[in-house]
């Protein structure tokens, strides 16, 4: 990409960009010459001058039509009819908490961010993609290759990712615009101290049978999470993925990074399913036996 001046600075827009792995790309794109649009549901700092190399905040919730199409007008009326290089669609959040016991609100909420959101917002700013063949990146996860226990409405959310990013490097390939899902395996973000910090609260909403049955295993399986997660790679990791993908002439449809993606990608792909149970269970379950929990 042409990055010198300001007139021929690719325009990028990162959802979710007020933390994590979000903040981190929006930083590097920006200060690899590139027009950052980062995406945050409250404005904490105030726009610089656009001749910076510094991301622009602006207001966007992506489970809220208005606040789409608010931040849809603002980008377009600031790039003066030039369109956007790429979408960057990052902005998501995660859950634990035992299936058979999850509140069917509390999954679709995940869904509004992490599915339905990236719908709203690839709709609303592909008119300005397809003025410059720009690209779409959909940062998904390891979890759509392979479903951990009590993540199932994340990692559901992640595998419909991986469904959307084919669709729409199926359907946009004739108009020159190349998607890719970025898959990122253990990630530092602090996203997983966010969901281990309520994990009592959420042990505390099942009721005594859900308790019973799942409260010592969820909290062991939290300890795990956690530790995997904190000791994985930063996120900087991911940021690096998403400029190689925006710089590549012919980007790929999907890109694994992190640490643990190997070990991962063997697992969801050369592993027999009942192999792959007995791995999961013994990781993150205690290895329990068939039937050892019998209902009361």
């Amino acid at each position: 990409m042409n990055c010198h001046g300001m007139d021929t600075m690719p325009a990028v827009l990162v959802t979710g960009a007020s933390t994590g792995i979000g903040l981190a790309t929006a930083r590097l794109l920006a200060e690899s010459g590139m027009r950052v649009f980062a995406g945050v549901r409250r404005l904490v700092a105030t726009p610089l001058p656009h001749d910076k190399n510094v991301p622009r905040e602006v207001l966007l919730d992506v489970t809220e039509p208005a606040s789409i199409s608010s931040a849809r007008r603002e980008i377009e009326s600031l790039l003066s009819g030039a369109g956007l290089a790429a979408i960057v669609n990052n902005a998501g959040i995660g859950d634990i908490c035992p299936l058979e016991f999850t509140p069917v609100e509390r999954f679709k909420r995940v869904f509004e961010v992490n599915v339905f959101g990236v719908v709203a917002v690839t709709q609303a700013f592909l008119p300005l993609v397809h003025r410059n063949r720009g690209r779409i990146v959909n940062i998904g996860s390891v979890g759509g290759m392979l479903t951990i226990p009590f993540g199932s409405s994340l990692t559901a959310s992640k595998h419909a990712i991986e469904s959307l990013s084919d669709a729409l490097r199926l359907e946009l390939h004739a108009a020159g615009i190349h998607v890719t899902c970025i898959q990122p395996a253990s990630i530092n973000s602090g996203s997983a101290e966010k969901l281990a910090a309520q994990t009592e609260l959420t042990i505390a909403s099942l009721p005594p049978d859900g308790q019973r049955r799942y409260g010592d295993v969820l909290r062991e399986f939290v300890k795990i999470m956690l530790k995997e997660e904190t000791g994985g790679s930063p996120p900087e990791v991911v940021a690096r993925a998403v400029l190689e993908v925006l710089r590549a002439k012919k980007p790929p449809a999907r890109k694994t990074v992190g640490k643990g993606r190997q070990l991962i990608k063997f697992l969801a792909r050369a592993v027999p399913d009942s192999t792959r149970d007995a791995i999961l269970r013994r990781m993150f379950l205690g290895n329990p036996g068939f039937g050892s929990k019998p209902a009361r």
